[in-house]
């Protein structure tokens, strides 16, 4: 399909209402896979944990502590026989993942919402998680310079709708949402010169999930555009330090437990174990599950995904240093986007990054570098819009994934399929940067990107 029909022709016509028909029946799929399920999930998700830490937050105790998370469990939603189960045998962070890891400062921005009860809190969540994602696509639009009512546009927002992802992030109610809205319209921000602005709303992504943010900030900083990044780090530090000062007065010993749970998520058989000690490893996406596929160590993977994650890396940052001026940003920061999770722990969820290269590809759809954007077009859609994890997760529950882990290939490239295509999409990113700074050829290092 061309995006570069004349409006009035017949086919341009029938492309638009086809797309139009592929947006209602996305946006119909987004809805139910996405906040109605959240909706139903009243008693346990994902944004409950941090809601509950940030409550003893707020009331000087500590975050990080499973037992006061259990103590003050909140009485509208259901108290789950596990969670004093687990509490007593010391699993909660080993099996549950609960309480979560997040940073200080994450406490410092839910904090408005975790003053509510936890039925309107739930509820008032719902609602910012569905702007979010409503955010992201607008800005991202925006960023790629997609017309309003072109078919680049309509396919753009029926594929972001459709992203599983998005989906798992809006019915877990993940805070990952809230994050990549402010990267994204950080990004606009940006390019519309808005520092400052552009500085507060990257503080925001970086204070509630570090790993998402920081990837942003430094590309800004290589950039030279130090104005983002210093408001950004001051506005982080800014959170740090509330937070660290409502710790103290509170007299919470917090540090250690942080550090505890930290340590005991990356365990064997915790629920961010790569290996198959863990039953819910095919909802991880770091690469660290492929390369775990492929050697049977932990140690040789671990090896793999930062040695695999650093080449790249340092790629990057040598095509970022040869940009030019007036080069396309939105090329770099999605292959940055999709580097950044390559080497450490990224949950299903944390692939609503691929918003970015999904962006990116439908704006060069017709241009120079159209052969690698349909290549990554198209990998997004073949793997992504799929939940391709909870799949073979709901096969090895009722016992159909014998099949496939009986043969090499589907230990080895099946079941972590989401991992090396993540791989393949960074060097089909990173191809694309290289030839996009060779058709530019710019006389003299980047001064400024936008």
């Amino acid at each position: 399909m061309s995006f570069n029909r004349n409006p009035g022709e017949p086919a341009h016509r029938i492309a638009g209402m086809l797309l139009a028909i592929c947006l209602v029946c996305a946006g119909a799929e987004c809805v139910i896979r996405g906040p109605l399920r959240f909706a139903q999930a009243h008693d346990f998700n994902d944004f409950i944990s941090p809601y509950v830490q940030t409550r003893a937050w707020i009331q000087g105790n500590d975050p990080y502590s499973p037992r006061n998370l259990v103590e003050m469990w909140p009485p509208e939603a259901k108290h789950f026989d596990f969670l004093s189960r687990n509490l007593a045998d010391g699993t909660l962070v080993t099996k549950r993942g609960i309480p979560s890891a997040y940073p200080l400062s994450a406490f410092v921005l839910i904090a408005p919402i975790a003053v509510l009860p936890w039925h309107v809190a739930h509820t008032l969540w719902l609602i910012i998680t569905a702007l979010s994602l409503g955010l992201t696509a607008a800005s991202l639009l925006s960023a790629a310079n997609l017309l309003p009512w072109s078919l680049r546009s309509f396919g753009f927002l029926s594929l972001t709708l459709g992203l599983a992802p998005f989906h798992t992030a809006l019915a877990t109610g993940n805070i990952v949402t809230v994050a990549v809205a402010a990267s994204a319209a950080g990004v606009w921000a940006a390019g519309q010169r808005r520092d400052a602005l552009a500085g507060i709303l990257f503080a925001i992504s970086v204070g509630l999930k570090p790993q998402i943010g920081l990837p942003f900030c430094f590309y800004y900083l290589v950039s030279k555009r130090w104005r983002i990044p210093a408001i950004a780090g001051a506005l982080v530090a800014l959170l740090f330090a509330i937070a660290l000062i409502r710790s103290a007065a509170g007299g919470a010993p917090w540090l250690q437990n942080y550090l505890y749970d930290n340590r005991i998520l990356f365990t064997p058989g915790s629920v961010d174990d790569f290996t198959e000690r863990n039953p819910v490893r095919f909802g991880l996406v770091n690469f660290q599950v492929a390369a775990y596929a492929l050697t049977q160590s932990r140690t040789a993977a671990i090896v793999a995904a930062l040695a695999m994650a650093g080449a790249a890396g340092v790629t990057w940052l040598w095509q970022a240093t040869k940009q030019g001026r007036a080069s396309d940003s939105l090329l770099p920061l999605s292959t940055l986007a999709v580097i950044s999770l390559l080497p450490v722990y990224h949950r299903f969820y944390d692939a609503t990054l691929l918003v970015y290269p999904l962006a990116w590809s439908l704006a060069a759809f017709n241009g120079p570098l159209r052969t690698t954007a349909r290549s990554t077009l198209g990998l997004i859609a073949a793997i992504f819009l799929v939940p391709g994890g909870t799949i073979l997760e709901q096969m090895q529950h009722t016992g159909r994934l014998g099949t496939v882990g009986n043969h090499w290939w589907g230990n080895v490239i099946v079941l972590p399929h989401e991992s090396w295509s993540l791989a393949v999409l960074s060097l089909l990113l990173l191809r694309a940067f290289h030839r996009q700074n060779a058709i530019a050829k710019p006389a003299s290092p980047v001064q400024h990107l936008s």
